[in-house]
């Protein structure tokens, strides 16, 4: 059995009873073999064998359960930190 992991995020998470009615809803997929939410980060991740299910039918279920799957942009923060780090970089000679 081969085996993949795949990492969303997701819309919705109100509530300390949202990550357990995504994980139950994972669950109920055949072919998912764990997942886990990081409540505090709306972040979902799935163990689950390609022969069986999808990535887009585990996006569907999550969209499904109410969860719906996003791509989670940088914030503010995390783009000016990227920007000075290459800053850095460049000043002592080390850009790609």
């Amino acid at each position: 059995m081969e085996e993949k992991t795949m990492k969303t995020y997701v819309k919705g998470i109100y509530c300390v009873q949202c990550p357990e009615l995504i994980i139950c809803a994972l669950l109920q997929l055949r072919g998912v073999i764990d997942a886990n939410v990081e409540y505090f980060k709306s972040l979902v991740t799935v163990r689950f064998d390609p022969d069986i299910v999808t990535e887009a039918q585990i996006f569907a279920a999550l969209d499904d359960a109410g969860y719906p799957p996003f791509e989670r942009r940088p914030s503010v923060a995390e783009r000016l930190a990227a920007k000075l780090a290459h800053a850095f970089d460049s000043c002592r000679g080390r850009t790609k």
